[in-house]
């Protein structure tokens, strides 16, 4: 092998970068939340207290960056289908678990003037039911 070879394999093994167990920084603070597979799940918002000041909850499901609920106030609750219900306080509900509802769910709050005030994420694993007693 030549000397222009040697040296260009020897700079693409050292500055080889892996991805490999590379993780976002959005999942590695997720909560880890488990749910029953076909069971209802309220996804609550730990240390967050509703208040005047808060204008504007929104739920989404990150595997699509599709919004699947959203509490604004002065205006109606925005729900994607009937499976997510918003309550008041921010929980989020999902009805009669299935094998694509897990994912990494965020939540993100706004105050009245726009600011970020809160964000969680979730990282919500299903658990089937067992064919065998």
């Amino acid at each position: 092998m030549s000397f222009p070879c040697k040296f260009v394999a020897s700079f693409l093994l050292i500055f080889n970068v892996s991805s490999k167990g590379a993780v976002s920084k959005e999942i590695t603070n997720a909560l880890e939340t488990w749910g029953a597979l076909g069971q209802d799940i309220n996804l609550d918002i730990p240390s967050f207290q509703m208040s005047d000041d808060i204008d504007d909850i929104k739920w989404e499901k990150t595997s699509d960056k599709k919004k699947i609920a959203q509490f604004r106030k002065e205006k109606e609750t925005f729900k994607e289908k009937d499976t997510y219900k918003l309550f008041k306080n921010g929980t989020l509900k999902i009805k009669h678990l299935k094998t694509d509802d897990q994912d990494i769910y965020k939540v993100s709050i706004y105050d009245t003037k726009g600011k970020n005030v809160l964000e969680k994420i979730f990282d919500l694993k299903i658990q089937g039911k067992c064919s065998f007693p």
